[in-house]
C-alpha cells in the first residue's frame, strides 16, 4: 500500500484521453482512473470510465445518506464506485448493511476482514447484485487504504469479470503491485497492461494538437475580422482604408478554411510517433510538443578518443564510486572507456534527453537539470546527454531542428533531437565530457548495453565481462 500520490495519468495514456471519461468527484489521483483503463476497457466495450464519488464525512451514518440518496447510473459503460472515509465509529454497523441489504447491495463479508485483520479498522465493502455499483465505507482517512482496496476491483464488480476473468499473470501482478510500498511497481504494471492501446493514444493526442492548432488560426482570423467590421463601422473617417482591410482579411480567413486542414507532413508525424519506442512521455500543451528520448551513444569522435588515449590525461581524476573501488584503478578505467569509445565498441552507454517543439512558432527547447526519472521509471537506468543537463545545449543540432520545422519536416526535426541525445562532443573536455564520464564511472545502475546481443549492464559488470574476456583469450 503506497502513500504517494499519482499526480498524472500514467504514459502512454494520455490526459486527452482522460478527459473523456468519467471520474469519481474529488479522486485523489489517477490511481483508480489508470486501473480502470487497464482492467475495465478490455471487458466494457465503449468504456467510459468510473462516475461515483470520494469523499469525506463525520460519521458512518452520514457516508450512508449521501450514498443513498445517489442515483445509480443505468449505462453499464460507466461503473459507479464511491469511496467513504469517516471520522467516528458506531458502537454497531448492523443498520448500514441491512440499509444496503435493503437497497439491493450484497456485503463483502472477506474484505471487511481482511482490514480488520491487518489494521483492525473497520471497513464495509459491498456491491450491488444486478448493476455495476460498489461502495466502500471505511474508519481511515489514509491513502494506503484506498489504493489497497481500488484492488479487489474483480470482487466489487463481478459481472465485469463473469465472462472475461482475471488474465494471469498480467493482470494479477498490476493487482499485487498495489500492496507495494511504493508506486514505481504499479506504474510499471499498468503500462505493461494498457501497451496495446499506446498507438490509439498517441493518435487521439497528436490529432487533437494539430485540430486544437488549425482551429486557433481559423479563430483567430475570424475574430481579426469582427474587429475589423466593428472598426470601419466607428471610424467612418477612414471608412475606405478600413473596407480595403476587411476584404484582405476576409480572403485570410476564407483562405485559412481551405488551407489549415491536415495534409501528409501531419498524417506522417501522428503515424511516427505512435509507434516510435525511443520517443516517451509526450506531453501537449498549445501548439508546443514535449518528449524525453531514450536512446544509446552513437555519436562521438574515436579519432579524438585515441588522442587522448596517447596522453593518457583523460583517465585521470576522481573517478571512484561511493562504496565499490573497481574505478579506481586506473587500469580498470582505460579497458572499461577503451570499450565504449573505440571505433568497434563493445558497449553504449544508454542515454537520455528532453525537448520541447513549437510546431507553430518553429522553436526547440531543452531543459537544464531535467528530472528524467519523475516521468518514467525506465530513466533511472539512463545517463542525461551532459550537454542538456548542464547547459541547456543542442549545439549545432539546434539549427538544424529549427530549419526543419520550418520546412515542416517534423520527422527529421524529431529524429535529430533523438541523434542529439546520442551524441557527445570530446571537445568539450573539461566542461561536459569529463563529468560525463564521472557519471558513468560512479553509477551502479545498469546503463551499458553490449552491443553484440542487447543485455544491460552495471559499468562494474561490463568490467568484469571484459577481464575475463581477455582472460579466455
Amino acid at each position: 500500500m503506497f502513500r504517494e500520490l499519482i499526480n498524472r495519468p500514467i504514459d502512454p495514456i494520455p490526459i486527452e484521453y482522460v478527459n473523456t471519461l468519467q471520474r469519481l468527484d474529488s479522486e485523489p489521483d489517477y490511481s483508480l482512473t489508470c486501473l480502470g483503463i487497464a482492467l475495465l476497457k478490455p471487458r466494457i466495450e465503449d468504456y467510459g470510465g468510473i462516475t461515483g464519488v470520494y469523499a469525506s464525512f463525520d460519521k458512518e451514518t452520514s457516508c450512508l445518506t449521501d450514498f443513498i440518496n445517489r442515483r445509480i447510473p443505468a449505462i453499464d459503460t460507466h461503473p459507479m464506485f464511491c469511496y467513504y472515509k469517516y471520522s467516528y465509529v458506531s458502537d454497531d454497523d448492523k443498520t448500514t448493511k441491512e440499509k444496503l441489504e435493503e437497497n439491493g447491495f450484497e456485503i463483502k463479508e472477506t474484505i471487511g476482514a481482511l482490514i480488520k485483520d491487518k489494521a483492525n479498522i473497520k471497513c464495509i465493502a459491498a456491491f450491488h447484485k444486478e448493476k455495476n455499483c460498489a461502495v466502500i465505507f471505511i474508519n481511515s482517512q489514509d491513502i494506503r487504504f484506498y489504493h489497497m482496496l481500488i484492488s479487489f476491483m474483480s470482487l466489487l464488480f463481478p459481472a465485469l469479470f463473469k465472462s472475461v476473468p482475471l488474465k494471469q499473470p498480467e493482470d494479477y501482478n498490476l493487482i499485487k503491485s498495489l500492496s507495494k510500498t511504493d508506486k514505481d511497481a504499479f506504474m510499471m504494471r499498468i503500462q505493461e497492461s494498457v501497451k496495446d492501446y499506446a498507438v490509439e493514444f498517441r493518435r487521439l493526442m497528436l490529432e487533437q494538437l494539430l485540430k486544437a492548432m488549425h482551429e486557433a488560426k481559423i479563430t483567430k482570423a475570424l475574430n481579426e475580422v469582427t474587429s475589423q467590421r466593428n472598426y470601419v463601422n466607428n471610424m467612418e473617417s477612414e471608412y475606405t482604408n478600413a473596407i480595403s482591410r476587411l476584404k484582405e482579411l476576409i480572403a485570410m480567413y476564407e483562405g485559412m478554411r481551405v488551407v489549415e486542414t491536415y495534409d501528409k507532413p501531419e498524417e506522417e508525424l501522428i503515424e511516427y510517433l505512435a509507434t516510435n519506442k525511443n520517443v516517451r512521455n509526450l506531453v501537449i500543451s498549445g501548439n508546443q510538443l514535449s518528449f524525453t528520448v531514450a536512446t544509446l551513444l552513437n555519436n562521438y569522435n574515436a579519432t579524438a578518443w585515441e588522442t587522448f588515449m596517447a596522453r593518457g590525461y583523460i583517465l585521470d581524476g576522481q573517478y571512484r564510486t561511493r562504496t565499490l573501488d573497481a574505478f579506481a584503478d586506473k587500469n580498470n578505467r582505460k579497458i572499461l572507456l577503451n570499450s565504449i569509445f573505440s571505433e568497434s565498441p563493445t558497449f553504449a552507454v544508454k542515454m537520455a534527453g528532453n525537448y520541447t517543439l513549437n510546431l507553430d512558432s518553429c522553436h526547440i527547447s531543452t531543459s537544464r537539470g531535467f528530472d528524467y526519472e519523475s516521468t518514467d521509471p525506465i530513466f533511472k537506468t539512463y545517463v542525461p546527454n551532459p550537454h542538456l543537463k548542464l547547459f541547456s545545449c543542442l549545439g549545432g543540432y539546434e539549427s538544424r531542428v529549427v530549419r526543419a520545422l520550418r520546412d515542416r519536416n517534423y520527422i527529421g526535426a524529431i529524429e535529430m533531437c533523438c541523434a542529439s541525445a546520442g551524441s557527445v562532443n570530446l571537445d568539450e573536455t573539461e566542461q561536459t565530457f569529463r563529468p560525463f564520464l564521472g557519471w558513468v564511472l560512479s553509477s551502479r545502475e545498469k546503463i551499458l548495453r553490449r552491443l553484440e546481443d542487447g543485455v544491460d549492464m552495471t559499468p562494474e559488470e561490463a568490467l568484469i565481462y571484459l577481464v575475463d574476456g581477455k582472460k579466455d583469450e
